[in-house]
C-alpha cells in the first residue's frame, strides 16, 4: 500500500468536490482529510508508470510570504521508501510585487 500525504498550503482549504473525484479513481482505495492534510491511499505504484492525481485548493485567507507545502509519497509497510516534493500556488502573489504596490 502506498500513501500520498499532501499538506495544504497556509491559508488554503480543500474544495469539497476534490474528495469525491479522488474516490472515483480506480487506483484510490481511501481518502482521508484531516485538518491541513490529505492522505490518499493506493494499492501500490509501479516503477516507470506515471500516475497523476489532482486536488483543487481554494484560497481562504491571504498569506504573505507563502511557503511551499510538502507532498510525501511512501510505502505504508516500509516508510523508509519515500519521495518528498514541495509545491506552491501558481496564483500566489510574490511579496516583491506586494511591496511595489504598497510604496
Amino acid at each position: 500500500m502506498v500513501i500520498i500525504n499532501l499538506k495544504l498550503l497556509s491559508g488554503y482549504g480543500l474544495q469539497q468536490s476534490t474528495l469525491q473525484e479522488l474516490k472515483r479513481e480506480s487506483s484510490v482505495k481511501r481518502v482521508d482529510f484531516e485538518e491541513g492534510y490529505i492522505n490518499i491511499y493506493l494499492d501500490g505504484l509501479k516503477k516507470e508508470v506515471l500516475r497523476s492525481y489532482s486536488v483543487t485548493l481554494e484560497e481562504e485567507e491571504a498569506v504573505r510570504n507563502l511557503r511551499p507545502a510538502v507532498v510525501k509519497v511512501y510505502d505504508y509497510y516500509q516508510t523508509s521508501d519515500e519521495a518528498v516534493a514541495d509545491y506552491s500556488s501558481p496564483c500566489a502573489e510574490r511579496d516583491d510585487v506586494n511591496d511595489l504596490l504598497l510604496e
